[in-house]
């Protein structure tokens, strides 16, 4: 049930807000209108991700415009700097706007076009592509911008989205001219302008209501993955594990609509394919399937010693080191735990201490700790087979060892993707998922760092921030810690497998 607050104090809609409202209109209005319900989850950090890289992107971007003015401070200064900067026919960086509707824009540049007499918008993305999808729609984020402008009394020209151009490497400074890509926006822009204006009315509409059934929300309807970040305030009746993590689509909204959340209670008779079928009869039996012959005879292929590696990995939108590209990461840590037949285990590791020779140091010493013969365990083996194709690019002296090394590669998670299934790994063969049920003696919970995305943001503040010897010296300790247990965390599911 949805009631209008007769006086309802304006509330601003803001570009991040509007993207927020096209994944899901309930959970926009708990944030505004009832934050202390509010739980800030994948989606908004994921928001405040894109929002971070963007503003290092537009940094560089910005440079493109020598006279520009960048602004920054309240809100009510901004708008008013604004209109000032306007009146001069100044480039403008966050040009800052407030329609009468409360609708609020902050445009990453404005530039006055003396050719045309009209004003050129650029909104800058720290991606290398047009993106369209539920989390990142490029056409209506402009399309925002453009409308939030007119309705300012704005007059536009052209409309560009600026991203990065993904076959550029850096060779020297960065050449800016070819760093990024100008796609001229307009015509898109005309054929979403209504639909994107009925969309902001909408959210507007929304922001108006006083008070919203808290009992469900279009998520609902959605895989596990495109769910908002209050999809457990709206939806307790659900198991965090269910039937979305299953099926999609029509299937998904046949079951919701039957009010079939839990995976145990889908029909028998309900149209699933094998892998599907296999999921939920783990979950109704309770029961682990194992083929434990498979899992012996690819066992017995592999040759020792046994080479058990794991990446550690830094990136950023704008390419930091010679050859890069934009948003390649680069690999600054390993863990390797060598296994001997006779069951004895050594650990070498490397954790870069600056950016500039991270990789040139860290295959170094590779190269010295993994010998020419033996299989190399990894968890993923798209990942570090993937960075060593990357590493033989950048360094081609050691192209010859990363491609015996990629070519001894063993993936184990395959092992559990294919052969050992079990109810506890609810769907997923991730080691944070395995590693519970086969070794629960070793955990992430106890460490600093729990995760790569941990692993990278800390590793960034040693080399971009302005920290102290001991922090930093804190920092490694923790980032060794968190590597080398992903590498023992394969010793010791490998042994519990055999």
């Amino acid at each position: 049930m949805l009631n209008k607050n007769k006086n309802p104090k304006m509330l601003n809609l803001s570009k991040t807000d509007f993207k927020e409202f096209l994944i899901c209109k309930k959970c926009l209005w708990l944030k505004k209108k009832k934050p202390e319900l509010y739980v800030e989850g994948e989606v908004s950090g994921f928001l405040k991700k894109l929002i971070e890289e963007g503003y290092e992107v537009e940094g560089y971007f910005q440079k493109k415009f020598k006279d520009g003015v960048e602004l920054r401070g309240a809100k009510e200064d901004l708008i008013e700097r604004t209109q000032k900067l306007i009146k001069e026919k100044k480039t403008i960086f966050q040009a800052t706007f407030e329609t009468k509707e409360g609708l609020l824009a902050k445009v990453d540049v404005l530039d006055f076009n003396q050719k045309t007499d009209k004003w050129d918008l650029y909104e800058v993305k720290a991606s290398s592509e047009v993106k369209k999808d539920l989390f990142h729609n490029h056409p209506k984020d402009i399309a925002f911008q453009k409308i939030v402008l007119e309705k300012s009394g704005i007059e536009i020209g052209k409309s560009y989205l600026i991203y990065l151009n993904k076959e550029y490497r850096k060779k020297g400074n960065l050449d800016l001219d070819k760093l990024f890509v100008y796609e001229e926006m307009d015509k898109k822009i005309e054929e979403i302008k209504k639909e994107t204006e009925l969309e902001i009315q909408k959210a507007l509409e929304a922001l108006k209501i006083d008070e919203v059934d808290l009992k469900g929300c279009g998520c609902l309807y959605r895989s596990h993955g495109q769910r908002c970040d209050c999809f457990e305030v709206f939806n307790p009746q659900v198991p965090k594990y269910s039937t979305a993590h299953i099926v999609g689509g029509k299937k998904l909204w046949a079951l919701v609509d039957e009010d079939v959340f839990d995976v145990k209670e889908i029909p028998e008779d309900f149209s699933l394919t094998k892998i599907q079928k296999v999921k939920v009869d783990l979950q109704k039996t309770g029961l682990p399937k194992i083929n434990q012959k498979k899992i012996n005879r690819i066992f017995e292929d592999l040759q020792f010693p046994l080479y058990f590696l794991d990446y550690e990995t830094f990136g950023k939108a704008i390419p930091l080191l010679e050859g890069y590209k934009p948003n390649q990461q680069v690999v600054f840590q390993y863990s390797l735990h060598i296994l001997e037949k006779d069951g004895g285990l050594k650990h070498f590791e490397f954790l870069a201490e600056n950016l500039e020779d991270a990789t040139k140091n860290l295959l170094k010493s590779m190269q010295k700790n993994i010998g020419p013969v033996g299989n190399v365990v990894v968890w993923n083996e798209s990942f570090e087979k993937g960075k060593n194709k990357e590493l033989m690019e950048l360094h081609p002296e050691y192209k010859d060892f990363l491609e015996a090394v990629n070519n001894r590669v063993f993936d184990l998670m395959v092992i559990f993707k294919k052969h050992y299934l079990s109810p506890d790994f609810y769907g997923s063969a991730s080691i944070k998922k395995v590693l519970p049920v086969l070794v629960p003696e070793l955990s992430y919970k106890s460490l600093e760092v729990q995760d790569g995305t941990m692993a990278m943001d800390v590793w960034g503040k040693i080399i971009f921030g302005n920290l102290e010897a001991e922090e930093k010296q804190k920092i490694r300790k923790n980032l060794l810690k968190y590597c080398k247990l992903d590498t023992l965390a394969m010793v010791e599911i490998f042994k519990k497998l055999k």
